[in-house]
């Protein structure tokens, strides 16, 4: 864990999305780690929903992050936004309060990392069809839970690493 509830927020409400659908790798195989992760967890936590859910919901629905720092964080993205992304950072929101409490947790990585990281480079993403979640014009195969349970991280966390991904190829 990463910091306080209040302080994802803060990471959260400093995004800017305007500048996502370009063609980058990084925010695809961030992406594929979220996947990646997310498999890990609803693997091992009883109803946490493939690929998105809230996770903290279905450890312990009694603990949530504040309702006002929620209503920030979703109020502060623009309409144009796809729903799921603003979904998805309140339950990695829920998610840190969740962590906060000390509530015992399986030992995997934070499965709400890679996405809040393609937030953070300015990439969102969307869905127009059930079975691929697109990501910097890029279609990424939803798949079944099975496809993702790769023991082997999809994607690099460090910022300069994804930043070489990105760079152009000479």
């Amino acid at each position: 864990m990463t910091g306080t509830t209040k302080e994802l927020a803060d990471r959260i409400l400093a995004f800017d999305l305007s500048t996502g659908g370009r063609r980058r790798k990084s925010p695809v195989v961030l992406m594929r780690e979220y996947l990646r992760r997310r498999a890990w967890w609803a693997r091992e936590v009883d109803g946490a929903g493939w690929p998105f859910g809230d996770l903290a919901a279905a450890i312990d629905p009694a603990v949530r992050a504040d309702a006002d720092l929620v209503h920030r964080v979703r109020e502060s993205f623009p309409y144009s936004v796809f729903p799921m992304v603003l979904d998805t950072c309140e339950w990695a929101l829920h998610f840190r309060a969740l962590q906060e409490s000390g509530a015992e947790l399986p030992e995997l990585p934070d499965p709400f990392e890679p996405l809040l990281l393609m937030y953070e480079r300015g990439d969102g993403f969307g869905m127009s069809q059930p079975s691929l979640i697109e990501v910097a014009g890029t279609g990424v195969r939803r798949g079944k839970l099975a496809d993702h349970l790769d023991p082997e991280p999809r994607a690099p966390m460090d910022p300069a690493e994804l930043d070489a991904l990105d760079a152009p190829k000479e």
